[in-house]
Order: structure tokens, then C-alpha cells, then sequence
């Protein structure tokens, strides 16, 4: 049995649209945010620069990346909080959130962490 391109396709735009949804409308873009500084975190070798994208890069998101950490440790925090108010299937979908943000969170931690031991050095 072969399986076309098209269903799987299909099938594999469910699976994530369903996994959007039980995330919730605010915490997708923070996840968003986490991933991109995960994508442009800088090495520990490179230096500051204050003008151009560099800024962005060595100074601006260096100062993003804890508070988008912090955000997603204190989401984990909340829906643990709440989630004794819930039916079931309501605390399966916030131990969802909370293993998603934690597992986000340890990525964002490794990514940052040559840039932030450079800086301790």
C-alpha cells in the first residue's frame, strides 16, 4: 500500500494544527519568539557590536532571551497551578503546554549558554 505525498501532507498539517490548538493562541507566538532566538543566538567567540544587525544579534536579543525563558518557566508554573481546577482531558492538554515549554525552554537554554559563559569568562 502506497501512500501518497498528499495524504501525508494532509495528515501531518492535522497533527500540528491539532497541536496549535490544545497550545493555545498566546503561547504560540511566545514558542515563536523562543525558537527564532534559539535560531540567531550568537556563538561565544563573537564580539559586541553596536550598529547593523550585530546590534540586534550581541545586544538586543542577549537581553530577550531570559525574559522569553523566564515567560515560558512561569507559563510551566501557571498551568501546573490550574490544572487541579480541570476535567482530564483539560490537565492531559496542560501537561501538553507544560512539556512543550519545558523542553523549549531546556533548548533555549543550551543555545544561550556558550554566548552567556563567554560573557562570565
Amino acid at each position: 500500500m502506497t501512500v501518497s505525498v498528499y495524504s501525508l501532507a494532509r495528515t501531518t498539517s492535522r497533527i500540528v494544527c491539532r497541536f496549535l490548538a490544545q497550545l493555545g493562541p498566546l503561547r504560540i507566538p511566545l514558542l515563536v519568539l523562543a525558537l527564532l532566538a534559539m535560531a540567531l543566538a550568537p556563538g561565544g567567540d563573537r564580539p559586541t557590536e553596536y550598529e547593523g544587525f550585530g546590534l540586534f544579534l550581541t545586544v538586543i536579543l542577549p537581553t530577550l532571551a531570559p525574559l522569553l525563558l523566564t515567560g515560558l518557566l512561569l507559563d510551566s508554573l501557571m498551568c501546573r497551578v490550574v490544572m487541579g481546577d480541570h476535567d482530564p482531558a483539560g490537565q492531559a492538554r496542560l501537561r501538553l503546554v507544560i512539556r512543550t515549554n519545558l523542553f523549549v525552554a531546556l533548548l533555549l537554554v543550551l543555545s544561550w549558554l556558550p554566548f552567556f559563559l563567554s560573557i562570565i569568562r
